[in-house]
């Protein structure tokens, strides 16, 4: 990133409901300075920061017109007991720090027990891969882990499958192609 990425950005804001998600957007000068910041063209930021004092982690996202929106996680507004409409103070950083998943031993086990559901798995992005381990653990028993550990080789299996039977059609259409 270009520039000072600690400068902390603080500004008041209204929660928005779109469809079920609520976010924030951000005033028009705190978007054209990260912008600047990370070096104009970012569409995603990465950012962390607290919202009414809460600590969270997120990624800004293009709203058009140069801008950027920040989607508020239910974690947040529900534990401030509040929705769409409410005005909050948000202190925002830019954050440069790598967000690699750190995988589980045991689902690092579980997948590589099937090379190719460890194949997939690595091919997703962070943020599902994030989601998958915080699925694992949200267990509380550890037969529930396992048997987590074990939908989501399969799931990977299945992933796994749709992209060969796609890569033979592409195949078979390209072929077919040539053949005319």
């Amino acid at each position: 990133m270009i520039g000072d990425e600690r400068r902390p950005y603080v500004f008041a804001a209204k929660i928005q409901k779109i469809w079920i998600l609520r976010s924030i957007d951000l005033p028009r000068d705190i978007s054209r300075q990260i912008r600047n910041t990370v070096g104009g063209k970012a569409l995603h930021v990465p950012v962390y920061g607290w919202i009414e004092g809460l600590p969270f982690q997120n990624t800004l996202v293009p709203r058009g017109g140069g801008n950027y929106r920040m989607h508020v996680h239910s974690r947040i507004w529900r534990k401030l007991r509040i929705d769409a409409g409410a005005a909050v103070q948000v202190t925002l950083l830019l954050d440069s720090e790598p967000r690699e998943a750190v995988l589980p031993s045991d689902l690092a086990a579980g997948l590589a027990g099937t090379p190719s559901a460890l194949a997939i798995f690595n091919t997703l992005t962070v943020a599902l891969r994030r989601q998958i381990i915080q699925y694992v653990d949200s267990a509380k028993q550890a037969r529930t882990r396992d048997k987590r550990i074990q939908l989501i080789v399969r799931r990977m299996l299945e992933r796994a499958a749709k992209q060969r039977k796609r890569q033979q059609h592409k195949q078979k259409a390209a072929r077919k192609r040539t053949a005319t």
